[in-house]
């Protein structure tokens, strides 16, 4: 069984047949992240045309930075119209990668600290960007009584500070060949890893040619790591799902 808790296949020209190739090799559960309006629908059409597509609609941090408030505000109304209909508010958060002058990344909090608030009133799980802004995002989340799910975080050195805080970290292929990603594996405990592709980003093998069912080599790495076989890796990475997102896995 492969989960992906993160992934963009409505990137691909033709994401029915990529999707249709995730199921034929194993994958189970996928769940597509929005990045913006247009996105965010792409995401809720694709939903309904597979069954083991879920929705998590967002705002990429980036295109907070480049939105005016009107627009955020309007899609922050479309998000939450759906509340129901998602298992996640998704992809949010910072990033200081892309954004790094200071009225941009005053903005990006601004919206963040919203979106943390709606995650809090509606119960629903949050995957979270750090890229760059892992401090900041572990901090600014802290004071909000939402689950946390660390997505493009790459700082071992606050491993340590997201796992006091029950955030969970999702570790996407890229795993595979990053040793500081590695490192992030070695300091979690089992119980709040997830896995991720980032598809069609992130490939651990090609070049932005990502897919769900690469993330078995996620599962290899993870499993040479802990010392553990990937049969229990899966098991436990499908535990976790079950407890971070509130839904029991019927296989």
């Amino acid at each position: 069984m492969i989960i992906d808790v993160h992934a963009h296949h409505f990137l691909y020209t033709n994401p029915i047949n990529v999707l249709q190739e995730n199921r034929e090799k194993g994958v189970y559960i996928i769940i597509e992240n929005g990045l913006d309006p247009e996105t965010n629908r792409k995401v809720v059409e694709i939903s309904k045309k597979f069954d083991i597509v879920h929705p998590a609609l967002g705002y990429h941090p980036v295109d907070i930075a480049k939105s005016n408030d009107s627009m955020i505000e309007q899609e922050l109304k479309y998000i939450t119209e759906r509340i129901n209909e998602l298992i996640a508010i998704g992809e949010v958060g910072l990033d200081y990668y892309w954004v790094r002058d200071k009225i941009s990344i005053e903005k990006q909090k601004k919206w963040f600290l919203r979106i943390l608030e709606l995650s809090e009133i509606y119960k629903k799980p949050i995957i979270v960007h750090s890229r760059k802004a892992e401090k900041d995002v572990i901090e600014l989340a802290t004071s909000y009584n939402s689950i946390i799910i660390l997505h493009s975080f790459w700082k071992p050195s606050l491993t340590k500070l997201a796992v006091e805080h029950g955030m969970y970290i999702s570790i996407p292929t890229f795993v595979y060949k990053d040793k500081g990603l590695q490192k992030i594996v070695q300091y979690t405990p089992l119980d709040l890893l997830l896995t991720e592709s980032d598809a069609p980003f992130l490939d651990p093998i090609d070049k932005r040619n990502n897919k769900s069912w690469k993330i078995i080599y996620s599962l290899e790495k993870i499993a040479e790591i802990k010392g553990l076989n990937i049969g229990d890796i899966k098991a436990q990475i499908a535990k976790n799902f079950e407890r971070a997102f509130d839904i029991e896995i019927l296989c």
